[in-house]
């Protein structure tokens, strides 16, 4: 996914993407390409959060948790896969046993400042950690432990005077055991309806919903 700017009518392409309500055979697919089942662990993690504290993965441990990654200068995908969080924590409700973390691909640039001031418009939550630390471990977390592409064209970044940055659009649910347990394209017309429902099943397995 690109964070270059994509203009109005690219940024409306996929508002009606979003809105445009699947076939049956469109459905069909999403099912089986979306399954429950025991991926792989991301294990441990400590990372800054966006109220400049300290944020380790054993805050998440005993927790569902969702995770995407996002970035504050994006004016593309990035405020819709914000959207999209903070839908599927409005089905959740208030209960404290769910999570939900987005990771900042470009760290050098996001302070906790800035993705404090970032997430104000899509409502306070003290369940929602925005992540931020240095380059390069935000890089190796992203690629080696949650398994998605994050790269940062350096030279057109310099040409544009802002960053270019390809990175995953998909969004992970993440059992109590911090095992990734399902995960999706992010920005699809069902992804929001999808997440709740995992989160719900994982809480039925853990026994505490």
């Amino acid at each position: 996914m690109k964070g270059l700017i994509i203009g109005a009518v690219g940024l409306t392409a996929i508002v009606i993407g979003l809105l445009f309500m699947p076939s049956s055979k469109e459905e069909e697919n999403w099912n089986r390409e979306n399954k429950i089942d025991t991926y792989w662990e991301i294990g441990d993690f400590e990372l800054i959060d966006q109220h400049g504290k300290p944020f380790s993965s054993e805050e998440l441990a005993g927790k569902v948790w969702i995770a995407n990654f996002v970035f504050t200068s994006c004016t593309a995908e990035c405020p819709l896969l914000s959207q999209q969080m903070s839908l599927v924590r409005r089905n959740i409700g208030d209960r404290t046993d769910v999570a939900f973390v987005s990771f900042s691909v470009d760290p050098q640039t996001d302070t906790p400042e800035r993705l404090l001031t970032y997430a104000e418009p899509y409502g306070p939550d003290p369940r929602w950690a925005l992540l931020t630390g240095e380059v390069k471990e935000v890089t190796e977390l992203v690629t080696t432990k949650f398994l998605v592409p994050l790269t940062h064209d350096e030279e057109a970044s310099k040409t544009a005077n802002e960053p270019i940055i390809s990175h995953s659009d998909k969004m992970l649910v993440i059992d109590g055991n911090g095992v990734v347990r399902y995960f999706c394209n992010g920005l699809n017309q069902r992804t929001v309806q999808s997440l709740t429902d995992v989160v719900q099943v994982l809480l039925q397995e853990s026994g505490v919903y």
